[in-house]
């Protein structure tokens, strides 16, 4: 059999180094439009992508997406973009986050692209499957392409 080097790209692509094509895609239209938000000031969180939590620390959480708040310096809202393998795992990293650490995170959410599916963490309200953003005031689905 002779090996297809398209095959081969898209085999190696989708199981790469922890971050498909497609999950970089959707931290891409997720942080565009964050940071349009912030642009035009219907937000003052900072759109940020791979932002340790506990700068310095190596032990560091590090979400694919944190809205820092740059006056108190603390990180409202995380976001996490998965796939159906790794959805549970980070829904329970982000609970936890909210739950046991100071970094002033209110909101949570996990993004699973491939089922299209959202799940939202609260400081206040707890868990639900939701996209849509208290501390923003939008639902984050608006930004992503299923």
């Amino acid at each position: 059999n002779k090996l297809n080097p398209r095959t081969m790209l898209k085999e190696l692509v989708d199981v790469g180094h922890n971050a498909t094509l497609a999950h970089q895609r959707v931290i891409a239209d997720l942080i565009f439009h964050l940071r349009l938000m912030l642009k035009h000031g219907k937000t003052k969180l900072d759109a940020l992508p791979e932002t340790d939590l506990d700068t310095g620390n190596p032990q560091s959480a590090c979400p694919d997406i944190v809205l820092l708040d740059n006056d108190a310096f603390t990180f409202p809202v995380i976001i996490e973009v998965t796939t159906n393998y790794g959805f549970r795992n980070d829904c329970e990293k982000v609970s936890r986050l909210v739950r046991e650490t100071k970094f002033g995170i209110e909101e949570a959410f996990v993004y699973n692209f491939q089922a299209n599916k959202w799940f939202r963490y609260s400081a206040s309200g707890g868990a639900s499957d939701s996209s849509f953003s208290q501390c923003l005031n939008v639902d984050l689905s608006t930004f992503t392409q299923p």
